[in-house]
Order: C-alpha cells, then sequence, then structure tokens
C-alpha cells in the first residue's frame, strides 16, 4: 500500500496533538472513515499514534524520520504551488512593477542564462514607492514571502526595491526593465556572460566575450 497520497499528506499537514480523528476529518475534509484507515495506516509507520483519551481516541505526533520526510515533500510542495501562483499574479496586478536584475535577465534571454538567485526562487522587483504596501498586501493574501533587505529562508522570495518611477517594457505578458538597462547593468557589472546571450538573442552589436563568471544576482 503507497503511504504517501493526498490523505496523508493532509493528515501530517493538519494534524496537531490532541486532534480527534473525526476533527481532523472535518478538518481536512475527507471522510471520517478515509482519515480513521489512513491514520491506522501511518500508525504502523510510526508518524502517530493513537492514544485512549476518555472516549475517544486521540492523535499524537511521533517526530521521527517519516514525520520529517512528509512535511519536508509538504514544503517542497508547497513552495511549487506558490511560486506558479506567483507568476500568474504578476500578469494581472495593476501596480506599477518591473523585474529587475538576474530576474530580469533570465527573462530577456528566455532561460538561456538562469541566474542562481532565480534558479533558486529568488525574484528582484522594482515596485514604485506609492504601490508598495499594495504590493505588501497581494503578496502576503496569497502567502507568498517578500522582503526589501535580508534574503530568509522561504521561497519563493520576492525582494522588493522601492523606487519612485521606471520604465516598463512587456516581455511574455510579464513587466520588466528595458533592454538597453539590462545591457548597462550587466556592462557595469562585467557580466559578459549573459551580454553574450543577450547579443545572439536581439543582434545587438555588442563585443561581449563569453567568460565564466560566478553570478548572485
Amino acid at each position: 500500500m503507497r503511504i504517501i497520497n493526498e490523505i496523508t499528506v493532509d493528515i501530517v499537514k493538519n494534524a496537531k496533538d490532541g486532534d480527534s480523528i473525526r476533527s481532523l476529518a472535518t478538518k481536512i475534509d475527507f471522510a471520517y472513515s478515509a482519515v480513521y484507515g489512513w491514520i491506522l495506516e501511518l500508525e504502523k509507520y510510526g508518524v502517530v499514534s493513537l492514544i485512549r483519551k476518555g472516549n475517544k481516541n486521540v492523535i499524537k505526533i511521533n517526530n521521527n524520520l517519516i514525520y520529517k520526510k512528509f512535511k519536508e515533500l509538504d514544503s517542497a510542495i508547497s513552495s511549487i504551488e506558490k511560486d506558479n501562483l506567483f507568476w500568474e499574479l504578476i500578469k494581472t496586478v495593476k501596480l506599477k512593477i518591473r523585474f529587475v536584475k538576474g530576474t530580469a535577465a533570465t527573462i530577456w534571454t528566455k532561460g538561456g542564462f538562469i541566474t542562481g538567485d532565480f534558479y533558486d526562487k529568488i525574484y528582484f522587483l522594482e515596485v514604485k514607492k506609492k504601490d508598495v504596501d499594495s504590493f505588501k498586501m497581494i503578496l502576503k493574501e496569497n502567502g507568498i514571502e517578500y522582503t526589501e533587505e535580508e534574503i530568509i529562508g522561504k521561497r519563493p522570495l520576492i525582494y522588493i526595491i522601492p523606487k519612485e518611477d521606471f520604465e516598463i517594457k512587456i516581455k511574455d505578458g510579464l513587466p520588466i526593465m528595458p533592454l538597453k538597462e539590462l545591457v548597462s547593468w550587466c556592462k557595469k557589472l562585467n557580466f559578459d556572460n549573459i551580454l553574450e546571450h543577450l547579443n545572439l538573442l536581439y543582434n545587438l552589436r555588442l563585443k561581449a566575450k563569453y567568460a565564466e563568471v560566478s553570478t548572485n544576482v
């Protein structure tokens, strides 16, 4: 029997010490019989225990290796779901925002060059100062983490850069810094590898020679 499925993932994600099976079934919106059956299976693997309390059985969480793996799986799934949500959300936001830095480089190169930050689901966005609070509220309502200072551990992570005003180009439905600005940024930081990708894609007639450069932009 497969121990990892939609019901067991929801059980591990939502169960708390002292929950009854009926209360947990109501919480995760599955039939009592299904939750009860899978609780018994999880008990075999030491993930939870059922303890008699009064006239009912309550759940005790056992923080064993399998429980931790369930939590890691849930975290990975949640990160992917939020990442997909973020990219769809950006296309509908009516505030003045644009992707910059390494995020813009990845988009302009059509994924031909992917920065370490982009791969790690850290995205850089300039936001017009008057729109910053509204943008933060949208992210918060959708459970998406953001920062203006230190890089924190949650992913995806939106790095907000407040700015008075800026020019926006739309590429593939996404608001982004103009190509000429990106080129200037790359030249300033000597990112010749990104410049070569841009040169090949857009025939910019740049004299960019490829070099292996370690980037974290």
